[in-house]
């Protein structure tokens, strides 16, 4: 007889996509964690986002995170930074109160995939969900574009300069001769930047510089999204321009800012 975990093939399912929310709210999670069920996701909840990332960090397939934020006790960069060390990769859906305004802008501008708000109804939860899961793919590329660029930006110098002229194709002996070195140290540099760049091969050091250097054009620095419509935050604010709406819809995907 066929166990009820396990597919007709013999082998067990695929374990279901989870939904992580972060909020104090129970009422608001509570709406969450319908919308998460009728999206056949599971359903992972904390007060703390420090709690929550951590949670998250140990789960192989996350949908996306909703995260409860006030700009008055919670600092941004902590949460990007966070969610960068501990490796998570999904879609961020910034969930703020309608009196936020201006004191949220920067977040929204630098670490939301989708921006929502906490007195959204359970219909209105569900379309942010499916919005947010749209996203997976493009956040992960944008992850890469990142990982990439702070590994290529960690090279000593000499490394990067070193990694470039590989790049561009030039043997071991025209580097030495342009950086005026000997061979031996040009081989053993590059030996170091491998290590340093967690390459095993030319090709994928070249992948690493080529993506690392779409950074600023995956994260254009002081080029918020314009609005499109929706409930507006403001109009403009001196440091980061025009901010985004207020919308279940996907917003500010190439605009996050990361801290180098």
């Amino acid at each position: 007889m066929m166990n009820q975990h396990e597919t007709p093939m013999g082998l067990p399912p695929a374990p279901r996509p989870a939904v992580y929310a972060a909020s104090k709210d129970a009422g608001w999670l509570s709406k969450v964690g319908q919308a998460a069920q009728a999206e056949n996701c599971r359903f992972q909840t904390s007060s703390s986002i420090t709690s929550l990332i951590n949670q998250a960090a140990a789960d192989s397939d996350v949908a996306c995170v909703l995260l409860d934020y006030d700009p008055r006790i919670q600092q941004w960069t902590s949460i990007e930074q966070l969610l960068f060390e501990k490796n998570v990769v999904a879609p961020v859906v910034l969930v703020l109160d309608e009196a936020s305004g201006m004191a949220a802008s920067e977040a929204v501008a630098r670490i939301a995939h989708v921006v929502a708000i906490n007195t959204m109804e359970l219909p209105e939860i569900i379309e942010t969900i499916q919005h947010a899961i749209g996203l997976s793919t493009l956040v992960e590329h944008q992850f890469d574009v990142l990982r990439c660029h702070r590994l290529y930006q960690g090279l000593p110098d000499r490394q990067r300069q070193i990694v470039d002229y590989v790049v561009e194709g030039a043997p071991n002996k025209q580097i030495a001769t342009k950086l005026k070195v000997s061979v031996k140290t040009i081989e053993r540099e590059r030996q170091k930047a491998y290590r340093q760049l967690n390459v095993r091969s030319t090709a994928e050091m070249t992948r690493v510089v080529i993506l690392g250097s779409l950074h600023d054009v995956v994260f254009p620095a002081g080029k918020p999204a314009k609005p499109a419509g929706g409930l507006r935050l403001d109009s403009r604010s001196d440091s980061v321009g025009p901010v985004a709406p207020i919308t279940t819809k996907p917003t500010n995907v190439f605009n996050s800012q990361i801290p180098r």
